[in-house]
């Protein structure tokens, strides 16, 4: 009786082990499970007209009054120089 529950023990840890290696390590590979990644660490600004802030790398630049300003879109630049006119 007792080499039973011996054996049962064992084959139950060998399946948890087996099961374990396989199934979590397809996890971690697949990046459904554990940390994120770290950021990229790129600067974000922001628009002066919606107040939206965007990458750097992805902003419209604008030269205006000899200082560089930084838009989400073409048209929001647009839209910036329309009512900088107008005032």
């Amino acid at each position: 009786m007792i080499i039973r529950f011996l054996i049962a023990a064992v084959v139950i840890y060998l399946l948890y082990r087996l099961l374990r290696k396989g199934v979590f390590a397809a996890e971690r590979k697949s990046g459904v499970a554990g940390p994120k990644p770290p950021a990229t660490g790129e600067d974000l600004i922001e628009d002066p007209l919606c107040h939206t802030y965007v990458p750097v790398s992805n902003a419209h630049r604008a030269s205006i009054d000899g200082k560089t300003v930084y838009f989400c879109s073409r048209k929001c630049h647009d839209q910036y120089m329309r009512e900088k006119r107008s005032v």
